[in-house]
């Protein structure tokens, strides 16, 4: 098995979990949190589709969020709840069901770019600051990161299924 299947099968796992997550939630759902300092549902999708612009952006692909909706996800970026500005759910699913759609897309391509060089100079980086020196450094990086957030989606769940909302 090649390098680009791997990270398909990785990508389609999270992608399907994601997917499951939000089926059927609504923008009030998305916003609910956990006692304690954790994130919600909107802000987890907004951050994960951040991540993802950053990574087709260093593929030399089409992003898909725009400036000001990168703002309220990045690195760093404020908690979301009920009065926050935020992007609406809606949105926020359609980004992820974007950005998936041009990862797999490329990847299906069995790029040989991975071992290329990520442009440090980047003026405007999409929410990260480019830590990593390859492509192939950045999707090992994404890949924690978005299972990380991801595995955070499913207490979220359970929590708006069993809201009075």
């Amino acid at each position: 098995m090649n390098q680009s299947d791997i990270y398909k099968i990785i990508f389609n796992r999270n992608q399907n979990a994601l997917m499951n997550a939000v089926d059927g939630l609504t923008q009030s759902h998305s916003l609910l949190q956990l006692p304690g300092d954790s994130n919600c549902m909107n802000w987890i999708l907004g951050h994960i589709a951040v991540y993802r612009d950053g990574l087709l952006m260093d593929a030399g692909l089409d992003e898909h969020m725009l400036k000001d909706e990168v703002e309220i996800y990045g690195p760093g970026s404020d908690a979301i709840d009920v009065g926050s500005t935020c992007v609406e759910f809606d949105r926020l699913v359609e980004l992820i069901e974007l950005s998936y759609a041009t990862l797999d897309h490329w990847l299906s391509s069995k790029p040989d770019s991975f071992d290329n060089k990520v442009d440090k100079d980047v003026k405007y980086r999409k929410g990260y600051g480019a830590y990593w020196d390859t492509i192939n450094e950045h999707i090992s990086q994404m890949i924690a990161h978005e299972s990380m957030h991801v595995g955070e989606l499913s207490a979220l769940r359970e929590l708006a299924l069993i809201s009075k909302i």
